[in-house]
């Protein structure tokens, strides 16, 4: 019986060796992909800071007018259908709505998507 025990014993171990690995494979791609995404989001974080300071940046050299000509080329593109669009919507007295569209679309905090749309705006 002992024996018997012994041999189920031995044909478990490599079973569960393999189970063990390939887990700790599955673990270090969970690692690596959570890297990637918190990197790209850092990535979007700092391309959304140089957007809004352009657009800072640019409302102070704008007349009183808030067309989309008044931004230049160089910095903020305000020519994205995104931006439009968020720009309709704050015109048209929809800034909540505008807010939570840019937070979905871009992954933002409330605080940057406010920050955002209000720039927009100017």
């Amino acid at each position: 019986m002992s024996s018997f025990l012994f041999v189920v014993f031995l044909l478990i171990i490599p079973i569960l060796w393999s189970k063990l690995s390939n887990l700790q494979r599955q673990v270090h791609e969970l690692k690596s992909e959570v890297e990637r995404l918190q990197s790209g989001s850092s990535v979007d974080a700092n391309r959304f800071a140089i957007n809004a300071s352009s657009v800072q940046n640019a409302s102070s050299f704008s007349s009183s007018s808030t067309s989309t000509d008044s931004f230049p080329q160089s910095g903020f593109d305000i020519n994205t259908e995104l931006d439009q669009e968020l720009l309709a919507m704050v015109r048209g007295g929809n800034k909540i709505q505008a807010i939570k569209k840019l937070r979905e679309a871009r992954s933002l905090s409330l605080k940057e998507a406010k920050d955002y749309v209000e720039a927009l705006d100017r």
